[in-house]
């Protein structure tokens, strides 16, 4: 299937549960999972599945994800590529890089921006692609520029932050065809104490406030004219329950998977808010997570 050399390491997983690549565990299985350890792979992973015309997706810890309980018509790509390397107050980072990882190696190096990110679980790839944000902060603000692979042209393209189109919770990652190989981002210095000092508040407001310890997929709508927890708690919601998916009862913007729910127990619980919502203030609420469908 692969020429095989030193730099290619991949796992290749035959109708993979989808459900152990992603923090929902819901979803039924793919045709193919590859299992990639380095960006050299993925470029040749993502170049086989072009040229064989199988569909494929390249996620991370896949925190941000609905697979439909049908599964995946193709190939999952996972993205475990692990490359660092820092400059001064600046790293270019693999895609694959956890941003928890991270976090720990920029307080070694007094390099500041991404500790209010600590507890999230996002690839340096997923945060760009999403563009992430956090108690006020925005990881694009650290995008100096991305490199990415173009399997369409078969050409590795660099792309300015200023060009990636970053908003809230999108960026030109989520509707083109790119894959993100590594990103250059930039920081401030602080004292690693104070760095330490903002990353374990974050935690401990996270663990505090929201159902870390549950199985979900993050936030599960957007922020628009109305802020989604807030609203859905007012309505009573909270605890509601359909099938195993129910809406948390520490936090009303999360879905959580009480242990065997369904991708269309999530979808009907969502549909369920969105008709309340609608009832009661006339919009509905924009999903941030992705659904995956066969």
């Amino acid at each position: 299937m692969f020429m095989s050399n030193k730099e290619f390491k991949v796992k290749i997983i035959k109708d993979a549960s989808l459900k152990n690549f992603c923090t929902f565990k819901i979803g039924g299985t793919a045709n193919f999972v590859f299992i990639v350890e380095n960006t050299h792979t993925l470029i040749q992973v993502c170049k086989f599945c072009t040229e064989n015309n199988i569909k494929f997706k390249v996620i991370g810890f896949g925190a941000n994800l609905l697979f439909d309980d049908e599964g995946f018509d193709g190939a999952i790509i996972v993205n475990k590529s692990k490359k660092v390397k820092f400059g001064f107050l600046s790293v270019k980072s693999d895609s694959g890089v956890s941003v928890g990882s991270l976090i720990n190696k920029c307080i070694k190096r007094n390099c500041s921006g991404l500790e209010n990110f600590a507890g999230i679980p996002s690839t340096v790839g997923g945060a760009v692609v999403n563009s992430l944000g956090a108690f006020n902060s925005n990881f694009s603000d650290l995008v100096d520029y991305v490199v990415c692979f173009n399997p369409d042209t078969n050409k590795i393209v660099k792309i300015k932050a200023n060009d990636c189109k970053f908003g809230y919770r999108t960026s030109i990652f989520k509707t083109c065809n790119l894959v993100i190989l590594w990103v250059k981002l930039r920081f401030k210095f602080k004292r690693n104490k104070d760095i330490k000092n903002t990353m374990n508040s974050c935690l401990k407001t996270k663990q505090q406030t929201q159902p870390t310890n549950q199985l979900s997929a993050g936030s599960v709508f957007k922020r628009g004219t109305i802020v989604p927890a807030l609203e859905i708690d007012k309505l009573g919601l909270k605890g509601t329950r359909i099938g195993d998916a129910q809406i948390s009862t520490k936090h009303a913007g999360f879905i959580i998977n009480l242990g065997s729910a369904t991708s269309q127990d999530v979808k009907n619980l969502i549909n369920l808010i969105n008709i309340k919502i609608l009832e009661n203030y006339g919009c509905t609420l924009e999903t941030e997570i992705e659904f995956v469908n066969k």
